[in-house]
């Protein structure tokens, strides 16, 4: 599938030089292909040598003689057989773009022909990408066509062309397409507001291009552009706002290319014209690796290029387009930013007013963005550790800074959105180049800037369906802010977890013993089942903001929440945000959550471990682990449930506590954290594993199979020896699946009459 292609038929294949419109005639079959300039024959002869020229059929003398005015020679130069006296004191030369030969009048015509075209074919590319932004933004294919012509019109407006905008706004010669790919390369139609998450391709086509002539039977062909893409999209309900990315998988076919002459024309053309040294000053520098484009990130890669620095000017010169010469007057500031290193680009970022002469002398995509005062940047990046680094600020800049009719050079601190794209495009490059070891992905990076932003938002966008609402959107860009919130006022909440019998209990006694003389400690329990008792604990809550206050001078209140241990953690959550109470809420802030673990009592059958255990090891809901068991000596029963859970939630805790007894101060630390819980990535993770988790549905995580407790009341003293044998009879007693009737803890309590 081509990606892009450019047909410009002007009765022969045109291609774009430094001004010379050359016309090939393409023969394949095994035909040799001959380059005619303007049917011309050219033969070059220097150094004293007499040059002939063919232009259709005659015989032309020129004579170049060029005098060194140092020596003081006089420089004659005879074209068409008529004698030019170029004369430099207090005249201004003015390089074209487009070089007279053969006919002059055709070939002006034929390259202002050639300028047009690209400067439609750069219109066309505008309105691909302002048609993609608007897609992404609003999900809505109309307004993107909408976009995508509104925008065409505007940039040929520019052209002067009334034919050219009656065929774009009838339409009748103008495809555009917006549809999405599916894995077989079909096309597929888009609906209107609905999130498609497969690649998309856009085109555009124009057919039948007016000439610049604007005659009706002259055309100059036709066009077609089209890009690729992806997007990711995170829309709101209640309304069309989306927040969305794109990542065009085409961005790294360079958009924009200029074919190059090739044997003595293309000689003549690239090399840089003689100059007087007493108009442009004494040579400062001549280095190539030097790369040149303009301020539209869209055009990127920039183009390498050999710069020639003089005391009064610049000289570029190009593989392609030839050389373009810039004065002082030519340059209205410029600009230099190495980001205070030597070890980073430097850009040198050149000021240019756009006159009607500046737009004959440069191709049309370095002056694509103008401002509103008729001002373009001509960006020249220099890298680092290069000769042309080391001479820009050994040779050049001293010399601008003495004596140089170039603008005072100032250097600045920071760059505008789209330079600063361009600094950070070339410094990766940079580098890769010096790194020892660079990733697969960090390579395609390269040619691809925004492939890590992408990424970024697509792992955010990815697990969502349909629409959020606005607080679920707050909540997953909360990792824009790395702040957090002040707890100095809020009684800070420990909720510990886990299945009965892995010691939680234990744990919540042994934290709420430490440093009491400066803690109330409140802590709350309810017996083992699948569903919270809500009303128990907004009582508990309310006591605590009650004893809060009381001992406000003298000790901090906190609270230690033992959740029943088959019930899910964002239901204890939720009703620790949710108050029935509201002068309430604001009061209480979930510091840390930590899961008790019991390694033998953890799996039901092979590896099917008990109800919940696995979703409250989720990322977002768990900041701790604790492994009450299997810690005094290598256990293979340990080592692999930790191989488990680090599958599930690579960046969890894990602490070691036999019998839930905390013996080291940095565990302890972890578990009665103020802020761990609140964690950018842990807001992050919640929402996108359980987006409407706040509004209690959807229930992810049921507890399968169902847990019930049973409580057995004994009025007569038990026979010690026949209850531990039924006790360890019970796992004998198992049932497979669906569990029906097994007993998996049984706890004991002795009552003393």
């Amino acid at each position: 599938m081509t990606k892009r292609s450019l047909r410009q038929n002007f009765c022969a294949k045109t291609s774009c030089t430094d001004g010379v419109l050359m016309k090939e005639e393409d023969k394949f079959s095994g035909q040799k292909e001959e380059d005619k300039f303007s049917g011309q024959k050219e033969e070059d002869k220097f150094s004293g040598q007499k040059e002939e020229d063919k232009f259709s059929g005659q015989k032309e003398e020129d004579k170049f003689s060029e005098e060194d005015e140092i020596s003081g020679q006089k420089e004659e130069d005879k074209f068409s057989g008529q004698k030019e006296e170029d004369k430099f004191s207090g005249q201004k030369e003015e390089d074209k773009f487009s070089e007279t030969s053969g006919d002059g009048l055709q070939h002006s015509s034929d390259t202002k022909q050639l300028r047009y075209s690209l400067k439609i074919y750069l219109s066309m590319v505008r309105a691909v990408l302002a048609s993609i932004k608007v897609y992404c933004q609003t999900l809505q294919v109309t307004q993107a066509k909408a976009a995508c012509f509104q925008t065409l019109t505007d940039e040929c407006f520019k052209l002067n062309n009334q034919r050219l905008l009656d065929l774009i706004k009838d339409g009748s010669l103008v495809q555009f397409k917006l549809v999405s790919l599916n894995s077989n390369h079909s096309e597929e139609s888009l609906t209107e507001g609905v999130q498609c998450k497969k690649m998309k391709l856009i085109s555009l086509a124009l057919y039948d291009i007016p000439s610049l002539h604007n005659t009706k039977q002259d055309s100059i062909g036709s066009m077609l552009f089209a890009e690729s893409f992806l997007d990711s999209c995170i829309q709101l309900s209640g309304g069309c706002d989306v927040n969305s990315n794109v990542f065009i998988l085409t961005s790294c076919i360079p958009r924009h290319q200029i074919w190059s002459l090739s044997g003595n024309d293309r000689k003549m053309h690239t090399s840089a014209p003689s100059l007087p040294i007493n108009f442009w000053g004494e040579p400062l520098m001549t280095q190539g690796d030097i790369y040149m484009s303009g301020t539209w990130t869209a055009l990127l890669p920039p183009e390498r290029v050999v710069l020639t620095a003089w005391t009064h000017g610049i000289t570029v010169q190009t593989s392609d387009y030839g050389s373009v010469s810039l004065l002082g007057s030519d340059i209205n500031s410029i600009a230099l930013y190495d980001g205070d290193s030597m070890s980073k680009v430097t850009l040198l970022l050149l000021n240019i007013n756009l006159t009607s002469i500046m737009a004959d002398r440069l191709p049309p995509h370095l002056y694509s963005e103008v401002d509103e005062r008729g001002m373009f940047t001509l960006i020249l990046a220099f890298s680092p550790h290069t000769k042309a680094h080391t001479q820009l600020f050994g040779n050049v800049l001293p010399a601008w800074k003495m004596e140089s009719q170039l603008p005072e050079v100032k250097r600045l601190n920071e760059l505008n959105c789209n330079i600063q794209e361009i600094h950070t495009y070339l410094q990766r490059q940079i580098d890769v180049s010096f790194s020892s070891e660079t990733w697969p992905l960090k390579k395609v990076s390269l040619a691809m800037p925004h492939l890590y932003d992408f990424l970024e938002h697509l792992t955010t966008s990815c697990g969502l369906y349909g629409s959020v609402t606005r607080d679920v959107y707050q909540s997953l860009m909360v990792s824009q802010n790395t702040g957090h919130e002040s707890t100095d006022d809020k009684i800070i909440v420990t909720i510990i977890t886990g299945a009965p019998g892995s010691g939680k209990d234990v744990l919540a006694d042994v934290i709420s013993s430490f440093n009491t003389n400066i803690i109330n400690w409140i802590v709350f329990k309810q017996s083992e089942e699948c569903q919270l008792d809500m009303a128990h604990l907004h009582q508990t809550m309310t006591t605590a903001a009650q004893t809060s206050s009381h001992w406000l001078l003298s000790k901090t209140t906190r609270l230690i929440i033992v959740a029943p241990g088959f019930c899910d953690t964002p239901e204890v959550v939720r009703a620790i945000s949710f108050h029935s109470d509201h002068s309430y809420r604001s009061l209480f802030h979930v510091g840390a959550v930590t899961l008790c673990i019991d390694p033998l009592n953890f799996f039901i059958e092979n590896k099917l471990t008990l109800p919940m255990l696995t979703a409250h090891c989720a990322q977002g809901w768990v900041n701790n682990i604790v492994f009450t068991s299997q810690t005094m000596a290598p256990s293979e029963l340990l080592d692999n449930i930790q191989t488990l859970i680090r599958s599930i939630n690579y960046d969890v805790a894990m602490l070691k506590a036999e019998q839930g007894h905390v013996k080291r101060s940095a565990d302890l630390d972890l578990i009665m954290s103020e802020t761990a819980f609140s964690e950018s990535h842990m807001e992050r993770s919640r929402v996108l594993l359980k987006p409407y988790w706040r509004e209690g549905y959807p229930h992810a995580w049921p507890c399968l199979p169902v847990m019930n407790d049973v409580l057995l009341q004994f009025t007569h003293p038990l026979e010690k020896h026949l209850t531990l044998i039924n006790l360890r009879n019970l796992k004998k007693s198992f049932q497979s699946f669906p569990f029906i009737g097994n007993i998996y803890n049984v706890t004991g309590l002795l009552a003393f009459t």
